[in-house]
C-alpha cells in the first residue's frame, strides 16, 4: 500500500523555508562523500551539465561550480537561493539558480543535464511525492546520463527519531524539523522506489557520540527509450 499524504510537500517546503530563513542549515563544507564520488563518477567537467536538486546554502554546488562544471540548482527557499549566489559572488563563480515551488515542474527542458544529484533532499516526501520527483529528475536528464542520490536509511538520527506512520513513512521530531513527512525505505524498499532501473545502491553513515547518521547511496544511468 502506497503511502499517500496530500500537505506532505508543501509542509516540507514550509518548513525548510523557515530554517533556512532562520539562517539554519548553512553548510560551510560540501560534502565530503559527494566530492569523492563526484571524482569517480561525474567524468571531465568541460561541458557538463550538473543539476543540484536541492542545492540547500550551496556548499556542494559551490565546489562542483569551481571544478569547471556547468552548475544549475533549484531549492523552495529565496534565503537559501540568496546565500548561495552570495558564496558564488565571493568566489567568483557563476550558477544557473531557480527558485521553485515543491512538486512542481522543473524549468528545463527535456534530456538537458549530463548529470544530476539530489543529496540527502529526496527522504523529504510521501511515496508519491518521491515517485514522482524521480520521474522528474529523469525527465531532465539526457538518455544514459547519471543520477545520483543520497538518502536516509534506517537508524539514521531522522529515523530514529520520528513517528513511525507505516510503509517506510516518519513524520519527524527532530528539532527544527517537527512535523516533516519522510519517506526513509529500506534496503528492500529501495527499488520500489525506483522501479525497473539498474541500481547500484551503497552506504554511507557514522556514529559519534549520540549523533548517528546512515544514509543509502543509490546511482544508475537513464535508460535510452
Amino acid at each position: 500500500m502506497v503511502a499517500k499524504h496530500p500537505l506532505a510537500a508543501e509542509l516540507n517546503g514550509a518548513i525548510w523555508q523557515g530554517l533556512y530563513c532562520a539562517g539554519k542549515s548553512d553548510l560551510r563544507y560540501p560534502n565530503d562523500v559527494l566530492v569523492r564520488l563526484g571524482a569517480r563518477l561525474f567524468g571531465e567537467s568541460r561541458g557538463q551539465r550538473v543539476l543540484d536538486f536541492g542545492f540547500g546554502t550551496g556548499a556542494n554546488l559551490l565546489h562542483f561550480a569551481e571544478a569547471g562544471f556547468a552548475m544549475h540548482g533549484v531549492e523552495v527557499s529565496e534565503h537559501a537561493l540568496a546565500r548561495t549566489q552570495e558564496k558564488l559572488r565571493a568566489r567568483g563563480r557563476a550558477a544557473d539558480l531557480h527558485l521553485v515551488r515543491t512538486g512542481e515542474r522543473l524549468p528545463f527542458v527535456d534530456s538537458y543535464f549530463h548529470i544530476v544529484y539530489a543529496w540527502q533532499v529526496l527522504y523529504y516526501n510521501d511515496w508519491n511525492g518521491w515517485r514522482s520527483t524521480v520521474c522528474e529528475l529523469e525527465r531532465v536528464t539526457e538518455d544514459g546520463g547519471l543520477i545520483l542520490v543520497a538518502t536516509a536509511a534506517p537508524g539514521d538520527v531522522s529515523q530514529v527519531e520520528a513517528e513511525p506512520l507505516g510503509d517506510h513513512v516518519y513524520r519527524s521530531r527532530v528539532a527544527g524539523q517537527e512535523g516533516c513527512i519522510l519517506t526513509i525505505p529500506d534496503r528492500e524498499a529501495l527499488p520500489h522506489l525506483f522501479p525497473r532501473r539498474l541500481l547500484e545502491i551503497g552506504e554511507i553513515g557514522f556514529r559519534f557520540g549520540a549523533t548517528a547518521t546512515r544514509h543509502w547511496i543509490v546511482s544508475y544511468r537513464k535508460a535510452g527509450v
